[in-house]
């Protein structure tokens, strides 16, 4: 006589009896608020006495380097990156979901070769990307483009896009479908075309999508490492590389401390304007 061994569904019921009336909301919120504070906060925390020169007569001599034109060319160049990637990102990835969500009902098929490329270690991708655009890549066959794109501004965006379109698609697309088609058919009922209706209906109730996917690209392509290492040249360097320069080439701890510091501060300050425009909670209890 077997014995029938309990899956991983009863695994799961058993462990979940066992731990009821012992651990409440509150513990399992305690766990996660634990681990970002003692792996995100507290290391960041660490940066600001690293970035000091506390035992010299000029302490803040990392934060006055950091006012240096080259430095603030890679703060600016960081953000400005992360402007036009988020537009373009945005733009592909709400079209895409406008297909998944509407146009197709394939959307498993269609998810999951959006999903795969997750999947694949970024760097491989950019290296994907380096080998299609250079000047005897396929781009470059294609389009007759001499010497091609590679190691320009372009390269870097188009690199930053493929990277991070799932990223947006995801909450674009959960958006997007969230939509009662009720109200798209009304719209019509009422005598406005296609087109008409994206524009008064559709748009307006996907933006919360459409806010958190522009949040989440602009966070990941502004602090991006690889995409200008990879795809870029001296005049694509953003901050992430200037930091890892500074403490991987030169081991300056103190300098890449307060280029972090510094970096963090500015992006804090425009999550703070973000949020006062779009105001973050409300946006994420829609999608």
């Amino acid at each position: 006589m077997s014995v029938k061994q309990p899956g991983l569904s009863g695994l799961i019921h058993t462990v979940g009896e066992g731990l009821e009336g012992h651990v409440s909301n509150r513990h399992l919120a305690l766990f996660g608020i634990g681990f970002v504070g003692l792996f995100f906060i507290l290391p960041v925390l660490l940066l600001v006495p690293e970035s000091l020169h506390l035992d010299s007569a000029t302490p803040f001599e990392s934060y006055r380097r950091v006012l240096n034109g080259i430095y603030i060319d890679a703060f600016v160049r960081s953000f400005l990156f992360g402007i036009v990637t988020t537009v373009v990102t945005l733009a592909l990835a709400y079209l895409l979901s406008y297909y998944l969500a509407f146009a197709t009902e394939r959307v498993r098929i269609a998810m999951t070769l959006i999903i795969v490329p997750l999947w694949i270690a970024y760097i491989v991708r950019y290296f994907g990307i380096l080998l299609f655009l250079s000047p005897a890549g396929p781009f470059a066959d294609l389009t007759g483009i001499e010497p091609g794109l590679l190691f320009t501004t372009p390269a870097v965006i188009i690199g930053l896009a493929n990277v991070y379109l799932p990223f947006a698609v995801l909450p674009l697309y959960n958006s997007l479908n969230a939509i009662d088609e009720e109200l798209i058919n009304a719209s019509r009922v009422l005598g406005a075309n296609k087109w008409r209706t994206i524009a008064k209906v559709i748009f307006p109730l996907s933006l919360p999508g459409l806010v958190a996917a522009g949040l989440i690209v602009f966070i990941l392509a502004a602090g991006s490492f690889l995409g200008p290492a990879v795809l870029g040249g001296p005049r694509q360097t953003m901050i992430a590389n200037v930091i890892a320069q500074a403490f991987l080439d030169n081991f300056n701890i103190q300098f890449a401390s307060a280029l972090a510091i510094v970096y963090t501060v500015l992006l804090v300050a425009l999550l703070f304007v973000f949020n006062a425009v779009f105001s973050l909670q409300e946006v994420l209890e829609k999608i």
